[in-house]
């Protein structure tokens, strides 16, 4: 009786030494830096494992499966466990439904809270956990395709290469982006120029023109363009959804392969267009209005991106002249940066 009253009592002390350590660890102020879990979690919902890291003053998305990896904000220290976090780009903030980019953290070692987060994001996103995948996350560190990363502030771009073989490297949503010259110009082009508009009628439906005119974009309007119906009632193709259409049939216009410089009206400018119908031709593709008023919004929201808020990271924060050269034409209220400021180098083990 002896023996099992003392490993009873020895297990008691136990149980009350973790649980002391439980406490402190979700309780006792901590330093931030390392690999985190919970409701902000950056993964696409995939099987690779992701997770939000901090590290030397940034805050870094580590998907598992895309590199490099994302720099999506800034930290600094104001306080015993305590963090400011200020996000890139209210773009990036909007993902997790914040209304300022700029947020105050308290970390503990198990655990980190949101001070500032607005109520109705609770408790979704109000803590961050440690991530226990140790291993995983080691792995994913070390790894060299992340000695660089790739800043989400505004629209960025690492000026690569030399003047004979320039590029740029860039992320679109989850896709590493290596634009040539003729790339780059392309995308200012189409980006910049008016939007070409055509209609069978001499009116072009409001919903259509105040999308437009919401989202800062330049259109020109071509009416009475009486090619439009009867070539879209003699292509079967054209009825069809842009998953129901083969992909190696063409349309067979030439004008509308211009892609996403122009817009094709179906509809007469009466209809409704709320209804789940396609009915206009944008990008390549039949839009329903609903997807054509989502893809109106993101063209207005690169256009501000390249306009005022490009960053451009160069060797010793200098920009080539060719580079200069080529953005000169548009404008653009552009910033430099030393590409020294993406590099991490392989982390220690």
């Amino acid at each position: 009786m002896k023996n099992v009253k003392k490993i009873l009592i020895r297990f008691g002390y136990g149980v009350i030494g973790l649980c002391a350590l439980g406490a402190v660890g979700w309780f006792m102020p901590f330093p931030i830096e390392g690999n985190w879990i919970g409701g902000m979690v950056p993964g696409c919902g995939c099987e690779y494992h992701s997770f939000l890291r901090f590290e030397d003053g940034k805050l870094l998305s580590m998907p598992g499966h895309h590199f490099p990896l994302e720099w999506v904000g800034t930290y600094q220290k104001k306080g015993w466990g305590r963090y400011e976090v200020e996000w890139f780009n209210s773009s990036w903030a909007g993902i997790f439904s914040f209304r300022d980019n700029s947020l105050f953290v308290r970390s503990a070692f198990l655990r980190a809270r949101w001070e500032n987060l607005p109520e109705d994001e609770r408790p979704r996103m109000h803590r961050l956990i440690r991530d226990p995948s140790v291993l995983a996350c080691r792995a994913l560190v070390n790894n060299p395709e992340n000695d660089w990363v790739a800043s989400k502030q505004g629209m960025s771009y690492r000026v690569m290469g030399t003047p004979e073989g320039r590029w740029f490297l860039g992320r679109h949503v989850w896709a590493s982006a290596q634009d040539t010259k003729e790339d780059m110009v392309n995308r200012l082009n189409d980006c910049f120029q008016s939007l070409q508009i055509y209609t069978a009628g001499n009116e072009v439906p409001y919903c259509i023109i105040d999308t437009l005119v919401q989202n800062g974009v330049d259109y020109c309007v071509h009416p009475n363009q009486q090619w439009i119906l009867p070539e879209w009632a003699s292509d079967p193709y054209l009825s069809m959804s842009s998953y129901e259409r083969p992909k190696e049939m063409k349309v067979a216009n030439p004008i509308w392969t211009n892609g996403n410089s122009l817009i094709i009206i179906r509809a007469p400018p009466d209809e409704d267009l709320e209804g789940d119908t396609e009915t206009c031709f944008f990008a390549g593709h039949m839009r329903t209005f609903w997807r054509l008023r989502s893809m109106i919004g993101n063209r207005g929201y690169t256009r501000e991106a390249l306009k005022n808020h490009l960053y451009l990271y160069a060797e010793n924060g200098v920009l080539p002249e060719d580079v200069r050269q080529l953005l000169e034409p548009f404008g653009l209220n552009y910033h430099v940066l030393d590409e020294k400021i993406l590099y991490r180098g392989k982390q220690k083990k």
